[in-house]
């Protein structure tokens, strides 16, 4: 082959290569309703199986972005309300949750029942 077929080659291989992986790794961005993503407060990845950091702070009206960075699905799973469910987080996908009241808010995945967090919502100032 000459250098032109080979660079043409590698380009359209590459250029397929990228746009398989922008279609499978999707972000799955599943948002409840009234979030504003662009008031994320504070931004938890899940990894090697737990949540970090396991605890955070915000205050009333923030948002909070799970960023899966495992190579296995996760949820996000909330004691009370119970309402609060993200669904199946796959791998480099997030979801967002608002949080509208003061309180503790305890979650867990579904999945693997080892992995648990804490948000705290704090009134504004």
């Amino acid at each position: 082959m000459n250098r032109t077929r080979v660079r043409r080659f590698f380009g359209i291989t590459l250029f397929a290569l990228v746009a398989l992986a922008a279609t499978s790794c999707g972000t799955n961005s599943t948002t409840s309703s009234g979030d504003n993503p662009s008031a994320i407060a504070a931004t938890i990845h899940i990894a090697d199986g737990k949540f970090e950091p396991r605890e955070i702070d915000i205050v009333v009206g923030g948002s909070v972005m799970w960023i899966n960075d495992d190579v296995a699905s996760h949820n996000v799973k909330f004691l009370e309300p119970s309402t609060f469910n993200s669904g199946v987080i796959k791998p480099a996908a997030t979801w967002i949750q608002t949080f509208t009241s003061a309180g503790n808010y305890d979650y867990y995945c579904d999945f693997h029942n080892s992995m648990k967090g804490s948000v705290v919502v704090r009134p504004a100032p």
